[in-house]
């Protein structure tokens, strides 16, 4: 019947991944699986973003407590040990507040700004 290779499970050590800086502030463990981005991301105190973001992510806090601010003027607040999800396509970016704060983010790349020009 079908013949269709199975993907193999991966297993990929966030844990191992020298830290990397991605902006003043904010610094990740990041890896690739499927074309997909897995992160550890750590924002140190008052540390946020200068540019948005369209992609998506899936997210937890780990410890802390991180705002987005969104396209529209809105802010999604995210406490200590909750998950979230900001849709592909929505404008966002990140606001730490006064402690540092760890996030685990999968990323979903907005798939519309990946075939503009």
């Amino acid at each position: 019947m079908g013949d269709a290779a199975q993907p193999e499970p991966i297993v990929a050590g966030l844990g191992t991944v020298e830290w990397a800086q991605e902006a003043p502030g904010i610094d990740s463990r990041s890896t690739v699986i499927n074309g997909i981005r897995w992160a550890v991301v750590r924002y140190a105190p008052g540390a946020q973003r200068s540019e948005r973001c369209t992609d998506g992510h899936r997210g937890y806090v780990l410890h802390g407590h991180m705002s987005y601010e969104l396209d529209g003027g809105e802010r999604l607040d995210v406490p200590d040990g909750a998950a979230f999800w900001l849709p592909p396509g929505l404008g966002h970016r990140g606001v730490n507040g006064d402690v540092e704060t760890q996030l685990f983010l999968i990323d979903v790349p907005d798939v519309a700004s990946d075939t503009e020009t």
